[in-house]
Order: structure tokens, then sequence, then C-alpha cells
């Protein structure tokens, strides 16, 4: 696992599109792959811990089904990203350049020359897509954290860590609160020896203590 306070030193070097992916997938202990797919259709947002059920996932053919509850800390993530569109992916490349433009737009100090405004743009190579994939995910994290060291003194360097040891990070918290049980529940960790039945009345521990903690 990675640890919070390398976490936390990493998100002000974040877009805040990205910033809050890492959040979510940290206060939820999600999978990447899962997170990366969230859409609002897939998530039952009627009570007071939310469960999301992604439309693919890793034990998905092993015929299992895959409940990751959603409590108030993570819900309020998710609001700032819903979209009219429900089927549509939370998180896109698409957003995060839509994001990045934005703030250079308003970064800018001096009014865009004539020249400037009405020059031709080259056409992009490829278009930025409509869902991220785990690599490019990870990918953005590595990218600012290799920006953020280059001109930092050794002292001020963050580790490298990937979206994998986010994971291993809220399986250690969780299982501390709620015990191992809680934990496989929450992160959806599945053995020979679990059965169903198993499961199915651990999820109701699982959404209890992310009500407090997630």
């Amino acid at each position: 696992p990675v640890a919070r306070a390398v976490v936390e030193d990493t998100l002000p070097i974040l877009r805040p599109l990205l910033a809050d992916m890492v959040l979510l997938q940290l206060e939820t202990g999600m999978r990447p792959g899962e997170m990366v797919v969230l859409r609002a259709c897939d998530v039952d947002m009627t009570g007071p811990v939310w469960l999301y059920r992604p439309s693919s996932h890793k034990t998905q053919h092993h015929g299992h089904e895959r409940i990751i509850p959603i409590g108030p800390k993570a819900q309020e993530i998710i609001r700032r990203h819903l979209k009219p569109n429900v089927s549509a992916y939370l998180f896109s490349p698409a957003d995060a350049v839509a994001e990045f433009r934005a703030q250079q737009r308003q970064d800018r100090k001096s009014k865009v020359q004539p020249s400037q405004q009405y020059r031709k743009k080259s056409r992009p190579k490829k278009k930025p897509g409509e869902v991220y994939s785990v690599q490019a995910y990870g990918h953005a994290i590595t990218e600012a954290i290799k920006r953020h060291n280059h001109d930092k003194p050794d002292a001020e360097h963050i580790p490298h860590w990937h979206p994998h040891q986010l994971r291993h990070l809220r399986a250690l918290e969780l299982k501390r609160e709620g015990g191992l049980d809680v934990a496989r529940a929450v992160l959806g960790h599945r053995s020979p020896v679990i059965t169903e039945h198993y499961a199915t009345l651990d999820i109701a521990k699982a959404a209890e203590i992310m009500g407090r903690l997630g």
C-alpha cells in the first residue's frame, strides 16, 4: 500500500478531476477498473449508503455480483461529476482536457492577440476519449509526480505510486476499523471458502461501516 500521507501530498499537484478520481478510489477501495467505468445509472442512490454495481468487474466471469457501498464522503465526490446523461462515464479524458483548457483561459493574464485568436490550430492526432483506461489513469498520476519532482530537491520529492496501491491502503484501514470480514466484503475479495451467503450477509456490515468511514 501507499502511505496516506504520500497520497495527500500528491493531490495538490493533480488536476481537479484526477484528484477526485484518486479520492473516490481511496474512500471506497474499489479497483481502478471499477472506478474508471463508473456511471450514475450503475449506482443505487436511494439509501443513505449508495450501492454501486459496476457494469464490468474482475470476478464477473465467475458469476459473482460486485456491490460497492459508497458512504457520504464518496457521495460528495460523485455529486460533483454527475451528468444529465446517466449512462455517461463520470470521469473521462475529454472532461479532463476541457477542465485544463478552461483553467488555462482563466489563468491567462494578457488578452489574446488577434493573430493568436484566429490562428489555424493543428488537428490533434488523437482526440481524448470518453472513458479512461486503467493504464491511462495510472500514467496520468505518474506524469504529474514526474513533473513535480523534476525541479524539486530530493527532500521534496513525492515517491511514485500507482492506483492499485490505493486499494491496498483502504484494505488496511478497513481491516483496522471493521475487521477482516468487513474489509473483504467492501473490497469484493473472493476465495473458495467464501460462499454467496457469506457475501450477502457481509454487505450489510460493509454498508454500515462505509456509512461512517466512506
